[in-house]
């Protein structure tokens, strides 16, 4: 049986502003977390996970590691908060990642672009 490979045409990213002055940054299409104490910081460092993560998943063949996306809860806050204005400011930015040698491109880098909220 054949791995399924999802295509990711874009990343959305949801940036919720906690009480405690942290922002929690979390890409959706890979369910991955993380936090700071302002959102430039939030994103650099999800930035660099979903980077390291799509890397080393294509690296190694683990094509499943790029199909776990967010439970529903998250996609509904990102999507009225989308719907709202409430848009990141470097919205529509975009995350370069190499590709492993062994597929058969020009280049061996690639490039996806990211959409953010703030929840």
């Amino acid at each position: 049986m054949a791995n399924f490979v999802p295509k990711l045409r874009e990343l959305h990213y949801l940036f919720t502003l906690k009480a405690n002055n942290r922002v929690v940054a979390h890409c959706l299409d890979l369910d991955i977390v993380t936090a700071a104490n302002d959102i430039t910081e939030a994103e650099a460092r999800l930035d660099h996970l979903v980077t390291v993560h799509v890397e080393d998943a294509l690296g190694v063949g683990n094509y499943t590691a790029l199909n776990c996306a967010a439970p529903a809860d998250y996609w509904n806050t990102f999507n009225e908060a989308f719907r709202h204005g409430k848009i990141h400011a470097s919205a529509n930015s975009t995350l370069t990642f190499r590709v492993p040698d062994i597929l058969p491109l020009q280049q061996n880098r690639s490039s996806i672009g990211v959409l953010a909220a703030v929840a």
